[in-house]
């Protein structure tokens, strides 16, 4: 090999080794980031795995395709449901069905949880007001 065949080689040789120690420092720092992150959603009381119905008898929970009162029913769950899968939650409706809403739904919806459920292969919202916490069999 030529002086310049050379250089070459080890420059790309240490660019290689360059490049892959920042993603060994960047891959480290993500771990160190996102660790925390997993044991506190896993821990958090707020969120958990399962959800029942918390109704009275003969109650039902409607079950609707968006996290909105006007989205369509695509079904119901009686009281004391359980093992209802958790796929997670937010508060209220979009904002720009909340501000085109009425004054009392409005009311209504900034006080509203909406939880995005799975139940016997249906997945759909529901009004989080009426969830509990529950634990799988």
């Amino acid at each position: 090999m030529s002086y310049r065949q050379d250089v070459f080689v080890a420059m790309k040789a240490i660019s290689t080794i360059k490049t892959s120690l920042r993603m060994g420092v960047m891959a480290a720092a993500l771990s160190v980031l996102i660790a925390p992150l997993a044991s506190t959603a896993q821990a958090d009381v707020d969120h958990p795995e399962f959800f029942r119905v918390k109704m009275k008898p003969g109650a039902t929970l409607n079950v609707r395709k968006d996290p909105s009162i006007k989205a369509k029913k695509i079904g119901a769950l009686p009281a004391e449901t359980d093992g209802i899968v958790n796929l997670g939650c937010h508060v209220g409706m979009p904002y720009l069905e909340w501000r085109n809403s009425t004054t009392a739904v409005r009311k209504v919806e900034t006080r509203r949880k909406w939880c995005n459920i799975q139940y016997n292969g249906m997945v759909g919202w529901t009004a989080g007001q009426y969830l509990e916490a529950d634990r799988p069999d």
